[in-house]
Parts: structure tokens; C-alpha cells; sequence
């Protein structure tokens, strides 16, 4: 399928590439399907979350175990349930990144991660109980 992006302009998607997000992100609860894109050679560890349902969303996201030591990630039985996952190796764990204007404010929500299950297609953002986990963990600082 092609969708017209406000970033990018056309692009193709295929069917095996959506994620689903059955509950939506919060604040974007409307939003269900999404597709991972590469920012190219130079961003290896960040990516284009970007939305098939509204062409302007498009979130950026990171891999939080590269960039916070000994970062964890915790499910309650009912997300695992949810999601489907039957192996750690499934899962693919990603945090938006939130972009100001001052670059020094470049920030990630650590205590939020998406957590999406790469077999399945299946993503949620799950509140993780870890009081430990900042809301906002600055990556210039």
C-alpha cells in the first residue's frame, strides 16, 4: 500500500510491515496502525514511528537499552497475555523521543516504553512500576 507522509512524502508500506497498536498510544488512542522506518546509516539506533491512519503523526523512537545502562523492562502477565509474546526474543522494546527546540532538551520517556511483539505485529505502550525510571531522561545532559 502507498501512504502519502507529511516527512516523506509517498512512500510503500507493505501489510507485513504494520504494527497494530489495538489500544492505541496514549494521547493518540485513535491511532491503531503503524509502520517502523529507518532514519538511515547515521540514526542506527533510532527510527520513524509513523502513522498510517493520519500522514502528519509520526513519532521518533529509540532503543532505551542503548542508552540507559542497565535499563529493564517489566510486564505484568496481562500485557504478555496481550501481546502474545512466548519468547523474549520477540520483542522488540523502543521509548519516544521527544524533540524541542533546544537540542540540549532532547528527551525520553523511560518509565513508558512501547513494547512490540515483531512476530505478531502487536505493540502497547506499558507503565512501568520501576519508580527508579524517569519520566524524562535527557540525552545531551
Amino acid at each position: 500500500m502507498q501512504i502519502n507522509t507529511e516527512p516523506f512524502g509517498a512512500i510503500e508500506i507493505h501489510e507485513e510491515d504494520v504494527i497494530t497498536f489495538p489500544e492505541g498510544i496514549p494521547g493518540f488512542e485513535e491511532l491503531r496502525r503503524f509502520t517502523l522506518l529507518s532514519m538511515g546509516e547515521g540514526f542506527v539506533n533510532f527510527f520513524w514511528l509513523q502513522s498510517l491512519e493520519r500522514p502528519e503523526i509520526c513519532f521518533v523512537v529509540t532503543d532505551p537499552f542503548v542508552i540507559y545502562n542497565g535499563y529493564e523492562v517489566k510486564l505484568e502477565d496481562a500485557d504478555v497475555e496481550f501481546l502474545g509474546i512466548t519468547s523474549p526474543d520477540t520483542v522488540l522494546t523502543l521509548v519516544v523521543v521527544v524533540i524541542p527546540e533546544d537540542p540540549r532538551d532532547i528527551r525520553v520517556n523511560l518509565k513508558a516504553p512501547l513494547i512490540i511483539n515483531v512476530e505478531k505485529k502487536l505493540g502497547k505502550q506499558v507503565l512501568q512500576q520501576d519508580e527508579s525510571l524517569p519520566i524524562r531522561y535527557y540525552l545531551n545532559r
